[in-house]
């Protein structure tokens, strides 16, 4: 998802994206995850955009939890 800045047209077009691949590629999708880092504004850069530092060892977690089922462990 994108910052609603950058107009409803472009927006709906970018989200649309994804799914669009997960589906056609048969892959994963990971679910937007940002909204859980914008609730926390002491994760979030001034810009209030981009995630700081202090919100990598979620953004990590939760990226592992939903991509572990796609690595193979021999």
């Amino acid at each position: 998802m994108l910052p609603a800045n950058y107009g409803k047209r472009y927006t709906d077009y970018f989200a649309a994206i994804y799914p669009k691949l997960a589906k056609q590629y048969a892959i994963l999708l990971v679910p937007f995850f940002m909204e859980q880092v914008y609730l926390k504004p002491e994760w979030v850069q001034d810009d209030g955009i981009h995630p700081n530092p202090a919100a990598q060892p979620f953004i990590a977690e939760l990226m592992a939890k939903e991509l572990a089922p796609l690595v193979k462990h021999e």
